[in-house]
């Protein structure tokens, strides 16, 4: 009886002795297994490129007109559209119309009333240069066709003849500007090309311009 009891609990500490061993080594194995590798960070997306301008973002359209009535009339339109070459550089072309009526003339013997009529257009190309941020150069040439009145003394009186006349002027004075690519401009011109038969009262004239 005493060797079965013996045998028994020989096996008990036996069997608690292997329970004990197996726990040892999965603890062991568990702080053997190797660690584990830390994720890698996802790149990070390269900063999209910018789009270059698209062509009509880069376009503005203007020009001058103007308006008078009396005893002389003047109707005066000169629209135009031009292209920001760089953002101080603007190129284009146009178009220049004006119809004049005079009823009375100034001469050295005064005011003599007369019944002149002239239309003057034709197109021309034009480059500006903005200076400072405030300033502007430029120049325009044009090609105009109108009516020529030449005076004949001995007669007394005006031939009428209809001509193709250059004109080159040079221009500058002061801009602001309007948004993101528009403008005013005032200022003066000198036409270079200033004679006998220009279509221009004078060389010199006032210019008052917008771009939008």
């Amino acid at each position: 009886m005493k060797l079965r009891y013996l045998i028994l609990v020989c096996l008990l500490t036996f069997a608690a002795d292997i329970s004990a061993q197996s726990d040892r080594f999965k603890r062991k194995s568990s702080t053997n297994e190797p660690p584990k590798q830390e994720e890698k960070a996802k790149p990070t997306e390269a900063p999209k490129a910018e789009l270059p301008p698209n062509f009509w973002d880069r376009v503005v359209f203007g020009g001058g007109a103007g308006l008078s009535f009396g005893v002389n009339t003047n109707i005066f339109l000169a629209p135009q559209m031009g292209y920001k070459i760089t953002d101080n550089w603007i190129a284009g072309l146009g178009y220049m119309y004006n119809y004049s009526k005079w009823d009375q003339i100034l001469t050295l013997q005064g005011p003599v009333d007369v019944d002149f009529e002239n239309q003057v257009h034709g197109p021309n190309l034009f480059t500006t240069v903005t200076l400072f941020d405030q300033l502007f150069l430029g120049s325009q040439f044009e090609i105009l066709n109108h009516d020529a009145y030449i005076y004949q003394p001995f007669q007394g009186s005006f031939d009428v003849e209809n001509r193709w006349t250059p004109v080159l002027w040079i221009q500058g004075g002061f801009y602001t500007p309007i948004g993101k690519k528009g403008m005013t401009q005032i200022g003066l011109r000198l036409n270079l090309l200033h004679d006998e038969f220009s279509p221009y009262a004078t060389s010199w004239t006032p210019i008052f311009q917008f771009y939008f």
